[in-house]
């Protein structure tokens, strides 16, 4: 098998020529440097890399959108975030533009080196753990509808292959981050967020605020327990999540990147939620 080859786009000659060297005589090889977002997007298009390690901080834009236009290009465009910054809101961003993995400078070369594998080294066992992951989320949604709100549901679950999840209503974002990565969406219609609220608050009356905080905890709740099981199970994996982003409107657009997306159906007595799961490694 050939070299993994690797884009790096970074403003910065030190970083650039540090993360060259750490992956000399590897499986990796660099096949091309981009000093600029615009840089980037060309350099994307005639070397088509196998992966691009992206700064966040570029002259002309910064890392997110650059990565938004290399998407643009190829949805399957593996990227890897390598910055100063790493905090919970560009991460969240992130996951849900189709980055794949989040490094912060000073980088250890076992991690840069681990992280690319993890990205570009993916086989049909990440189906096998992807599938074992997707029913603790829909075990978690089941059983917190019912403690939470009394309610029953039935579920029905299906492959996402769309380039784009539309919400509708109030959607809720976490990212997933860890030893594997990804991210959730939690979507309900305004009424029945508002009718789950009232649900969650003994019939107390709710006002706009009220719904969006607790269908943004709902959603913690949900991929809170799920990766503590995993956790627990796993050992290693060491999931985390990202703090809920919260999106309303009547047609939502979220970009589906290069993950393993699945659509969970939650049908109750007051309506329906939908929760969209999405794990890096996908086919």
């Amino acid at each position: 098998m050939g070299k993994i080859r690797v884009l790096i786009v970074d403003d910065s000659p030190f970083s650039r020529k540090v993360m060259a060297g750490t992956l000399d005589q590897t499986v990796f090889e660099v096949c091309g440097f981009a000093e600029n977002g615009w840089e980037a997007v060309e350099k994307f298009k005639l070397l088509c890399p196998d992966v691009v390690t992206m700064d966040m901080n570029l002259p002309d834009m910064d890392g997110l959108v650059c990565s938004r236009e290399i998407l643009s290009i190829d949805s399957n465009a593996k990227i890897v975030m390598a910055s100063a910054m790493r905090d919970d809101s560009l991460i969240s961003r992130g996951y849900s533009i189709g980055v794949q993995a989040f490094l912060q400078k000073p980088i250890k070369a076992p991690e840069l080196l681990d992280t690319l594998r993890q990205v570009c080294l993916n086989n049909r066992s990440n189906q096998e753990w992807q599938e074992k992951y997707l029913q603790y989320f829909i075990s978690s949604l089941q059983q917190n509808l019912l403690q939470m709100a009394g309610l029953e549901s039935d579920v029905s679950t299906s492959p996402d292959s769309q380039p784009k999840f539309t919400a509708r209503g109030i959607a809720i974002i976490l990212g997933i981050t860890g030893k594997q990565t990804g991210r959730i969406i939690l979507n309900a219609t305004e009424q029945t967020a508002q009718k789950l609220t009232q649900r969650i608050l003994d019939g107390a009356a709710v006002d706009e605020e009220d719904v969006l905080n607790s269908i943004a905890e709902v959603a913690n709740i949900i991929g809170g327990h799920s990766v503590s099981v995993i956790n627990n199970i796993y050992r290693g994996v060491e999931l985390r999540l990202t703090p809920p982003g919260i999106m309303c409107g009547n047609s939502i657009d979220i970009i589906n990147p290069k993950l393993s997306s699945f659509n969970v159906i939650a049908e109750t007595e007051i309506g329906t939620l939908n929760l969209n799961i999405g794990f890096a490694g996908g086919k």
